[in-house]
């Protein structure tokens, strides 16, 4: 039988989910030395590519004064009205994925000790799933969850296949 995490990720998203039920506490280790460092403590690294996903995005554009070179940085569309006339837009409203990582890859460290079917939290999520979004096209990341541990492979509803450890 096939063991697997089940992300339970709530009917409402949002972009943390806090840990009130005082769960073990899944750390995620996002460079090759930690996730080494946990290996060697007896930690079970569940590796993971790290993938962006095209739903998670943020906006910006940027005014500038003609007259003395500032900026501003813009993330509401609602700002455009209120600039005043020596203000330019020098970058028009751009989407861009907003939390870059610096490894393509990460791992959730799971205990030795984990038991089959015991609840926990996810403190860093490394899947990207959508965790709240707003009516200007902004969508951030789903950073917590809390998690079932049943073995080896992590799967949230949206049926992410994880590979096995």
């Amino acid at each position: 039988m096939k063991n697997e995490i089940i992300l339970d990720i709530p009917d409402l998203f949002h972009d943390s989910k806090p840990n009130t039920k005082n769960l073990r506490i899944i750390k995620t280790a996002r460079s090759e030395r930690k996730i080494n460092e946990a290996a060697r403590k007896g930690y079970k690294p569940l590796i993971i590519k790290v993938e962006q996903s095209p739903e998670i995005q943020s906006k910006f554009a940027i005014w500038q004064n003609q007259k003395t070179g500032e900026i501003e940085l813009a993330v509401d569309y609602r700002a455009e009205y209120s600039f005043k006339d020596d203000m330019v837009k020098v970058i028009d409203w751009t989407f861009y994925y907003p939390k870059p990582f610096k490894t393509p890859f990460a791992a959730y460290l799971i205990p030795s000790d984990i038991a089959v079917g015991e609840r926990v939290f996810l403190e860093d999520l490394i899947e990207d799933i959508v965790g709240q979004s707003w009516n200007q096209g902004d969508t951030y990341r789903l950073e917590s969850a809390e998690a079932i541990w049943t073995g080896t492979i992590l799967r949230s509803r949206l049926r992410k296949k994880m590979p096995d450890i």
